[in-house]
């Protein structure tokens, strides 16, 4: 063998007994990294992007979670970007909220995000949930995001359970100056950030008629306004951007506004909108109304979809 050769070799065993040691390191924590996280992939149910609920484009970042199924609360958090899926994850101690670490079973969420506010909802973001807990070691998990995102940590639009205790309520009771589409005047709820009084809230369940259930479409808006009587206009409103029912609703006052108080019964009208026109009809539109005043602190209220909508 040339004495070239020989260098060659030389040098390369050389390089292992050098490299060597550090690769050893190197897959050891990886390891460690994996026995402390919870890896896998994620993907999106076939069916949202067929429905035109799902737009993810690379742009859009991924907020994982781990969650305490006890608490709720959310123990680790990271965020995957750019977002292709089907794509690996993880997320483990590393991401942990608190110095104390992570333990036991947890449940593993992730949530579609284009505006930089994970909990604003914006159209197209969609969510997802492990069906059960896991613990972490665990791999190879298949997250599929699955629902349109509604804006709360477990999905609803409720505002329980939402990460952090000062998280906006998502599509709260607050109302814009004006609805649009030169519907009237209304004035203004709670302040988006601020806690809900029940006292000055009325929370219940839209739901449909079953004749009429084949009219709505997961793609409808459905926009809520609340009336007064004694003025007959609507004093605040709330756009959720997907009917999908049963669907969670609250409406709620500031105190601070002339002539609210407790127990004050109001009127509340429900419409589903297919062509982004809440002050116009389009064919198979439905509407719910109270069949009388409704007052402030009730819950549980049930508002069905019960007629077709004609303006």
């Amino acid at each position: 063998m040339k004495a070239k050769a020989w260098l060659i070799i030389a040098a390369l065993a050389a390089f292992i007994v050098l490299i060597a040691p550090a690769l050893w390191r190197e897959l050891a924590r990886e390891e460690a990294a994996v026995g402390r996280s919870v890896t896998g992939t994620v993907e999106i149910d076939p069916a949202l992007w067929r429905s035109g609920l799902a737009d993810v484009v690379k742009t859009d970042r991924l907020a994982l979670y781990l969650v305490d199924p006890k608490t709720r609360e959310p123990v680790a958090l990271t965020f995957e970007s750019p977002l292709v899926p089907p794509q690996t994850i993880r997320i483990g101690e590393q991401h942990a909220r608190s110095p104390a670490g992570l333990n036991g079973e947890l449940l593993l969420i992730g949530i579609t995000d284009k505006d930089g506010e994970v909990f604003r909802v914006s159209p197209g973001e969609i969510y997802g949930q492990l069906p059960n807990p896991v613990t972490l070691g665990t791999e190879r998990v298949k997250l599929v995001l699955d629902q349109p995102f509604r804006g709360s940590l477990f999905n609803t639009v409720e505002t329980a359970g939402a990460p952090s205790r000062g998280a906006p309520p998502q599509m709260g009771g607050g109302a814009p100056p004006m609805m649009g589409g030169g519907g009237p005047m209304m004035s203004a709820g709670p302040l988006d950030g601020q806690p809900v009084d029940n006292a000055y809230a009325i929370r219940g369940e839209i739901r449909v008629a079953p004749a009429l259930a084949e009219n709505v479409s997961p793609s409808d808006r459905l926009v809520l306004l609340l009336f007064d009587p004694a003025q007959g206009r609507p004093v605040t409103s709330k756009i959720i951007p997907h009917t999908l029912l049963p669907q969670a609703f609250t409406l709620a006052l500031s105190k601070d506004m002339p002539g609210v108080e407790p127990g004050k019964g109001y009127d509340i009208r429900v419409v589903t909108d297919k062509d982004n026109n809440p002050f116009g009809s389009a064919a198979g539109e439905l509407v719910g109304r109270s069949k009388e005043p409704v007052p402030l602190g009730t819950k549980g209220y049930v508002l069905e979809l019960d007629q077709p909508y004609v303006r």
